[in-house]
């Protein structure tokens, strides 16, 4: 069961996280006040670049938690290629999302574009889910995308058919963890993780997840995929 100091517990503003002025002046029209306490502890764990676990419920504000760094880091890698351009475009994505049902990833890439609107169309967000046709979800793959929300069957779904590949993400999140275990998911999970990054370039991988609770499950799950993460227990917040 995930715990950890509150070394960033006294973090009253979200000027004090390090985010960039698009992400300020997005959370102040927002009418974001202040960061929850999940905010005030993770952001800056995620911003170090370690592997994370946080036991969070609905209601913590746990889609800013990983949603605001992994824009400014997205971004920030953006303004290095432009700089050095040498990387090979193709259907990759750079920061993946799992989630357990279709409305969570509505929900989840709604928030990211909402919170990404000073950035002008710049990050790509996609949501990719069952219950439609795969058609437009592979037009709107095609050349790749920054921010993938995907449930676990129709992404292995795309990918068998070229429309996405996983070698080059540079951030995997599991959102609702024990939900996705819970829905049967397990075997899906282990197929897709077995495409991320191998060799050296999986150390440049950061693996987010979250879970509001720990079973059996889910403990063996983050023993195998992450490398000594921080580890973060919160309560339910308003925001």
């Amino acid at each position: 069961m995930p715990s950890d100091s509150a070394q960033h517990s006294n973090i009253a503003s979200f000027d004090e996280l390090g985010l960039i002025s698009p992400l300020l002046e997005r959370l102040a029209e927002l009418e974001y006040q202040q960061p929850t306490p999940i905010q005030a502890q993770a952001i800056p764990s995620i911003f170090s670049g370690r592997d994370l676990i946080a036991g969070a419920n609905t209601g913590s504000g746990k889609t800013a938690t990983f949603a605001l760094p992994l824009l400014q880091q997205i971004h920030e890698s953006q303004v290095s290629r432009n700089e050095h351009r040498n990387e090979t475009k193709g259907n990759y994505v750079t920061g993946l999302i799992l989630v357990p049902t279709r409305e969570l990833a509505k929900q989840v890439a709604d928030s990211i574009r909402s919170y990404a609107v000073h950035f002008n169309g710049a990050i790509k967000t996609i949501a990719v889910f069952g219950g439609v046709s795969t058609n437009k979800q592979m037009l709107a793959l095609r050349g790749g995308t920054d921010i993938l929300v995907a449930t676990p069957g129709r992404l292995l779904d795309l990918i068998s058919s070229n429309a996405i590949k996983l070698e080059r993400v540079k951030t995997l999140i599991l959102d609702e963890a024990d939900r996705m275990l819970s829905l049967g998911f397990a075997e899906e999970l282990a197929e897709l993780l077995a495409l991320m990054p191998k060799g050296p370039e999986s150390k440049q991988k950061q693996t987010l997840l979250f879970s509001a609770t720990f079973p059996e499950q889910v403990q063996a799950l983050t023993a195998e995929l992450l490398n000594d993460p921080v580890e973060i227990q919160m309560q339910s917040a308003d925001a």
